[in-house]
C-alpha cells in the first residue's frame, strides 16, 4: 500500500455473480472443506510445514489454505518454494503483509509496537490453491508438488545425504 484510499464500489456484474454464487454457497464450502481435509491429511505428517489450525468449536470457511513453512527445517526460503511451485504450474500467494512493510504506513504511522511477531512470521506463510472447482487431480498435483519440494529441500534429507557421503567416502560429483 503506497497511499491511503478507499474502494467501496461493486460493479453490477460482480453483484450478479455474487448473488448467483450464494445459491451454491453450501456446496462450494463443502468442496473447499474436502480439499482442505485432503491437504491436511497429507501435509500434517511433514515437520517441514505447518498446516492451518482447526478448532472443534468453530467451522472454518476455507477461503484460503495458509501453509506455514518451518524454515529451520528447509534449505529453501519461501520465494524459492514459490518458484518451484510455479515451475510445476501451481500458483501460490502471500495474502498478509505486515503493516510496517507497506510504504504508506511506514511513513505515516508512529508504531508503538513494531509488529515484531508479524514481521518474524511473515517469511513463513504461503497460500496453496483452494477453490471449489478444483478437481481431485488438481488437489493431488498440489500435494505432490509440496511433498516433492519438501523432500528435496528438507534439512534432514541434506544432513542424511551428507552423512552418507561422509560414511561411504563418496564425494558429491563422483
Amino acid at each position: 500500500m503506497v497511499e491511503c484510499g478507499f474502494k467501496y464500489n461493486m460493479s453490477d456484474i460482480a453483484a450478479a455473480m455474487g448473488l448467483a454464487q450464494l445459491k451454491r454457497l453450501d456446496e462450494m464450502n463443502a468442496r473447499r472443506a474436502e480439499i482442505a481435509r485432503r491437504y491436511n491429511a497429507t501435509l500434517v505428517e511433514m515437520p517441514e510445514v505447518e498446516t492451518p489450525p482447526e478448532r472443534a468449536d468453530c467451522r472454518h470457511a476455507w477461503h484460503l489454505y495458509i501453509l506455514r513453512l518451518n524454515l529451520e527445517r528447509l534449505t529453501v526460503d519461501r520465494a524459492r518454494f514459490f518458484d518451484e511451485m510455479e515451475r510445476r504450474g501451481i500458483g501460490g500467494s502471500v495474502h498478509f503483509i505486515p503493516i510496517p512493510l507497506h510504504p504508506y504506513y511506514r511513513k505515516t504511522l508512529a508504531l508503538r509496537d513494531p509488529c515484531t511477531r508479524a514481521l518474524a512470521e511473515y517469511p513463513r506463510p504461503l497460500s496453496l490453491p483452494l477453490y471449489s472447482k478444483m478437481t481431485d487431480e488438481d488437489v493431488e498435483r498440489v500435494i505432490e508438488a509440496v511433498r516433492d519440494i519438501v523432500v528435496r529441500h528438507s534439512v534432514w534429507q541434506t544432513v542424511a545425504f551428507d552423512g552418507l557421503e561422509a560414511a561411504s567416502g563418496v564425494e558429491a560429483g563422483d
